[in-house]
């Protein structure tokens, strides 16, 4: 058996260093593979990885903890953190596929990126000034799976943390990037390791004195009404979805409860919400790895009257129309992108095809 399968750290070797690898697949009788630049790459020539390989490098992920793997093999999947020896910090899925199992990782930046790195100036400095001064209101970040999500959410949670004396309580699953106290408090929770579930660590983060929460998915009716209280009760809320505008958004929102519910739901949604910041990835021109294309929504009186009269459609115009104030749609984005050569044509129309723009 050759030894690299053995020892996790030596598989991590490979991908060690390069900046532009976001995520590493493990699976038994496939071979290495991990995504570079948006694509899979499949080392071959290395050969597939053995069954018992496998076993042998999730339960050194488990830190050779024989009640996890047990865990595991009753829960058929498991999501985890882990931090390699190097100091690099990996989100983990470990699952089953026809019955062998399967390692995704997912590479966590251990100097969080600032919003001035990830986004124009205009654009980190409105959410500066509009959300992250901010005392309380609800601020969704949302994009597919891989979008930059957490990027984003990390570098406003640490732009906080280096500037507020707030107390800053998350709520994840698993923890991400692990951040150290500044100007404010952080406690980070985990689901399973820390508390129970989304619904629990909620209703005792009201209790625990908090300025800003970080709701790390909405999953559910629950998590959705949970993180409108803590908005409506002066908090700061951040929180995910999978969607990919802002319009879409607040629709997906408003899915989570039942029909009969949704005319009050939406009267809160509309004097809770402080924004939204849609996100996507994509190829740089140059090759250098990707960047993130965003769109931005603040919750003004157009767009309060247009949530609560349901008419969602309308407020992408308004989005379209106030770069004054601060917004910007993707399309727009993606054109100053475009103009400044950061990124090509044939990336924008592909944005078109998936319907992102």
């Amino acid at each position: 058996m050759q030894g690299i399968w053995l020892d996790i750290e030596s598989v991590l070797k490979l991908i060690a260093g390069n900046q532009n690898i976001s995520d590493l697949h493990l699976s038994a009788n496939e071979f290495v593979s991990y995504r570079l630049n948006g694509e899979i790459v499949r080392k071959e020539e290395m050969g597939r990885i053995w069954d018992e390989s496998m076993e042998i490098i999730l339960r050194q992920l488990f830190k050779n903890n024989p009640q996890r793997f047990e865990k595991f093999l009753a829960d058929k999947e498991a999501d985890f953190a882990y931090v390699s020896k190097d100091g690099t910090a990996y989100r983990v899925n470990s699952f089953l596929s026809t019955g062998r199992i399967g390692v995704v990782m997912r590479k966590i930046n251990s100097v969080p990126m600032t919003l001035d790195e990830i986004m124009f100036q205009n654009t980190a400095d409105t959410i500066k000034k509009n959300i992250l001064a901010s005392q309380k209101g609800l601020f969704l970040v949302t994009g597919p799976t891989g979008a930059g999500k957490s990027t984003s959410i990390v570098a406003m949670l640490e732009e906080i943390n280096k500037t507020l004396p707030y107390n800053i309580i998350t709520i994840e699953d698993p923890i991400e990037y692990v951040f150290q106290a500044k100007k404010s408090l952080i406690s980070q929770r985990e689901i399973g390791h820390d508390t129970w579930s989304f619904d629990n660590a909620i209703k005792s983060a009201l209790r625990e004195d908090p300025n800003v929460i970080l709701v790390g998915e909405i999953r559910n009716t629950e998590t959705a009404e949970a993180v409108l209280d803590l908005a409506e009760t002066g908090h700061l809320v951040f929180s995910t979805l999978h969607t990919n505008s802002a319009t879409a958004t607040l629709n997906r929102f408003l899915s989570f409860f039942p029909s009969d519910m949704q005319a009050g739901i939406v009267e809160r949604l509309a004097d809770s919400l402080s924004g939204v910041l849609s996100q996507a990835l994509v190829k740089r021109k140059d090759g250098m790895g990707r960047i993130a294309i965003f769109e931005l929504l603040l919750n003004n009186n157009a767009v309060r009257n247009n949530l609560k009269k349901r008419e969602i459609e309308q407020i992408q115009n308004i989005i379209e129309t106030s770069s004054q104030n601060g917004m910007i749609t993707m399309k727009q984005y993606a054109k100053k992108l475009l103009d400044r050569q950061v990124i090509d044509a044939s990336e924008a129309e592909q944005l078109v095809n998936n319907r992102i723009l």
